[in-house]
């Protein structure tokens, strides 16, 4: 059965805030969300209905989010299930490759990395 966009965005915003969390380990649980909304520049009343489902997110939020958070445009929007499918030998090869380059670079030759990845992502095939 597949998700509608509300239940996808949802579902991708329940994966963000628990990466936040899982990045801040020292911190008090209680605030956590608090934070969270800081980091994005939104209204933590606002994300505390998004985190209990009374409330959806809209397109203008989904775009901040991807922005603030340096996501592709449109990250909200699609299913990211890649971690939980099997991974054959190459694949695995490729990712620890492909870390290992990643952390013994500099800053700014990371973010450059990470500028070709994205303008690859949305560049039609």
């Amino acid at each position: 059965m597949s998700m509608d966009s509300s239940q996808i965005r949802h579902k991708n915003f329940k994966r963000l805030f628990d990466d936040f969390v899982d990045k801040h380990p020292n911190d008090p649980q209680r605030g956590m969300l608090k934070l969270f909304a800081q980091h994005l520049g939104l209204s933590d009343r606002y994300l505390s209905h998004v985190k209990c489902n009374r409330k959806n997110i809209g397109n203008i939020v989904a775009r901040t989010i991807e922005e603030r958070l340096k996501l592709p445009h449109g990250w909200m929007d699609r299913e990211h299930d890649s971690l939980n499918m099997s991974i054959d030998d190459n694949e695995k090869l490729f990712v620890e490759t492909a870390l290992i380059l990643f952390r013994a670079q500099p800053d700014e030759a990371r973010e450059m990395m990470i500028d070709l990845l994205r303008q690859k992502l949305l560049s039609p095939a």
